[in-house]
């Protein structure tokens, strides 16, 4: 590299506004107030809570009684900081109009009815907050109530209890929470605080600079409100206030929830917390691996979608029986290691359509083998055999700003296009990306304290055929807080982690699909037991255990393999060779030589790659 290239990227850095720190503190601005510093939702026993924090008594708040939905709507249109929402636009409806407050929503198909409250919260703006000049904060909240008394409700159709729900990629609009109120819970959800899908909201493209304002209110306060103001509302309409509170989400929803467990663990009972995409930076420079792989090795992108599924189908028949069973999916795909020139053209088994020119095979193997930089040291974890990483650039995870806009954020450029740059410099937009965006995206750290010491319950989970999060990433985070924790046995009192083998992202995929997970983590909070395993099923191979990291479902030996109790946890799947595999370049440094933990894996020919990993990362580049 260059030493003008290198100079640029120095620049790039340096040249980044001085940002404000991300809000973790609550104002006195709701009508009832909750948070690590403003008090404890937490009571013991079953039939607790609710602590009303010190900010409630600067409001007035209705006396404890129910309230018909429309008087809820009232009551909304009282509340500082709050006006009606406003839908995204849409094609067909450019210019919508504002809906109200509140609303009875008649029961549908399999939908109860419901009363909902779709508001605007605002209580911050402008560059004093980090906003664009003449901007302000607009988080859309959605709470929804199975209905009371007073709106032809009946005793029992609330169960006392708040389901707050995640969103999915970068949000930018309401999603339903029916999933809640169906099964007698008030839900709640946030487009996030910005009206589009598009990571625009991140940069203000005049000032080449980054929107702190609404990076916090998309990576915390959002979620914040969001929950606070469901617990608030929770109280008014049915005049109690709730016995639990849970979060339940996955992909940006199960980062939301590690957020909300790192942030406001004391506020919650329990989380559910699927395939998070909490490593928000490198994971999604890593999403644009394999486009940018092929792109190098292949010089005209030839690689399909179909001829990269294919060979990834030849991968899992090869290992499919490493596992014991032989049931089309790979229960570690770590343990795999088939070779993508076994499907080059003319090669005996390789597959008459959608095989590889050695072009390609030398790209999938790349990205099977997941980023790497100049050095050959792992950036992050790869998709790998079993995954049907996507190799196209296309919207919403690929485009000219990367996937999910990554690289317009690392700019601060809406128009950046990365398409035409060589793979030699995917390291140094890596770590571009980390020192820029990652210090405010992603969630690294596992001081989970608050969470714990409140008494609150913690079940991941993640497919191990996850195309668009990498599983790996979660064994990794799992693997830190058991390092925290003294210990995965210590941790599992609070916090377990399940691998869903050949399961896609958030379900879906040949593996038998987690079942009742939500419910699953309810009942660990309300009875104190444990899941020693959760039931996964579907049609083709019938019913197993998906089992507490770092144990595996295992074969019995004997028995019909589509039965349940022909299954058992058992093994150990960190092994020392899984975790050196495992080991990536030191954070912010993704072009240096050194390893994060590389003194326990020195040896480890797969890690150090023959490369001395104790030289300074700032000065290895020449």
């Amino acid at each position: 590299m260059g030493a003008q290239t290198r100079t640029f990227f120095a620049t790039r850095v340096a040249h980044s506004r001085r940002p404000l720190p991300l809000r973790r503190s609550v104002r006195c601005n709701n009508p009832i107030s909750i948070s690590k510093r403003g008090g404890n939702l937490r009571t013991k026993p079953v039939g607790r809570r609710l602590a009303i924090a010190f900010c409630a008594s600067l409001f007035a708040t209705p006396a404890l009684a129910e309230m018909t939905c429309a008087a809820l709507g009232s009551y909304l249109a009282t509340q500082p900081n709050i006006s009606q929402y406003v839908p995204p636009p849409t094609p067909q409806v450019p210019s919508p109009a504002p809906v109200p407050f509140t609303a009875l929503v008649a029961a549908s198909g399999t939908n109860a009815a419901r009363c909902e409250a779709n508001f605007i919260y605002s209580a911050r703006g402008g560059l004093a907050d980090g906003y664009a000049v003449g901007q302000n904060q607009r988080i859309g909240i959605r709470v929804g109530f199975p209905l009371n008394s007073f709106d032809g409700g009946v005793q029992g159709a609330w169960n006392g209890k708040v389901r707050n729900i995640g969103g999915g990629g970068l949000q930018g609009s309401l999603s339903s929470i029916t999933a809640a109120t169906n099964t007698g819970y008030v839900g709640s959800n946030t487009d996030t605080g910005h009206a589009t899908g598009s990571p625009a909201f991140a940069v203000i493209q005049d000032t080449h600079e980054l929107n702190y304002g609404t990076l916090d209110d998309f990576l915390v306060e959002s979620i914040h409100q969001q929950y606070q103001w469901a617990l608030a509302l929770t109280k008014v309409y049915y005049g109690t206030a709730a016995t639990r509170n849970y979060w339940d989400g996955c992909s940006t929803g199960g980062r939301e929830g590690l957020s909300m467990a790192l942030n406001f663990g004391e506020d919650f009972d329990g989380f559910l917390t699927g395939a998070p995409a909490n490593f928000h930076t490198r994971l999604q420079v890593a999403t644009v691996w394999p486009f940018w792989v092929q792109k190098e090795l292949t010089g005209t992108a030839t690689l399909t979608q179909a001829k990269m599924n294919a060979a990834n189908a030849s991968a899992v028949a090869a290992c499919d029986a490493l596992d014991g069973v032989t049931d089309g999916i790979l229960g570690d795909p770590r343990a795999c290691t088939y070779d993508a020139k076994n499907n080059i053209c003319g090669q005996p088994g390789a597959p008459a359509t959608n095989c590889l020119t050695p072009q390609e095979a030398d790209a999938v193997n790349r990205i099977w083998d997941g980023p790497r930089n100049d050095h050959g040291l792992r950036i992050w974890f790869p998709f790998g055999r079993g995954a049907n990483a996507g190799v196209t650039n296309q919207p919403p995870f690929g485009g000219p700003g990367g996937s999910l806009g990554i690289f317009t954020w690392s700019h601060r450029d809406l128009n950046f296009d990365f398409t035409s740059e060589p793979l030699s410099l995917f390291d140094d937009e890596t770590k571009l990306a980390t020192r820029v965006v990652a210090p405010y995206s992603d969630i690294m750290s596992t001081d989970l304290h608050r969470a714990k010491k409140g008494g609150a319950k913690i079940l991941m989970w993640h497919g191990g055929a996850d195309q668009l999060i990498p599983w790996r990433q979660s064994v990794h985070y799992y693997r830190e807080a058991a390092e925290r924790y003294d210990g995965f046995k210590d941790l599992q009192r609070w916090f377990r982690f399940y691998l869903a083998p050949g399961v896609t992202h958030c379900g879906g995929g040949a593996g038998p699909q987690p079942q009742a997970l939500f419910d699953t983590m309810v009942n660990w909070v309300e009875t104190g037991k444990a899941p020693d395993s959760i039931l996964s099923q579907n049609a083709t191979l019938g019913a197993r255990p998906m089992c507490p990291y770092p144990q595996t479902a295992l074969y019995n030996g004997s028995g019909d393999p589509k039965l349940f109790a022909s299954w058992h946890c058992g093994g150990n799947i960190e092994t020392r060779a899984n975790a050196c595999m495992d080991r990536v370049v030191k954070y912010q440094h993704e072009t240096g030589r050194h390893l994060e933990d590389a003194d326990d894996c020195k040896h480890d020919d797969d890690r150090g790659r023959g490369h001395d990993c104790d030289h300074d990362d700032d000065h290895d580049r020449d």
